[in-house]
């Protein structure tokens, strides 16, 4: 499956510093998905390394995510 995001609207993005704390907080939460059994898909993995890489703030991010799981629940065959 290939979903693709539209990128937001132009906006101010992440300093180094606050992407470096988004990434220390974003390992410490894969640390406690994989005690738990929880792994990413390539999917999941690919939109949050877009993310950084963009550097886009908490509720771009949020939208993003939102935008993703809205588009995945429709490409996704009914039980």
């Amino acid at each position: 499956m290939n979903i693709t995001v539209k990128p937001p609207a132009k906006t101010a993005k992440l300093t180094d510093a606050e992407l470096a704390e988004r990434k220390r907080r974003d390992a410490a939460v894969r640390a406690s998905f994989a005690i738990e059994g929880i792994a990413y898909t390539a999917e999941e993995e690919a939109l949050f390394e877009s993310m950084d890489r963009e550097g886009l703030t908490a509720d771009e991010c949020t939208q993003r995510i939102i935008e993703f799981c809205r588009q995945r629940g429709r490409t996704k065959s009914p039980a």
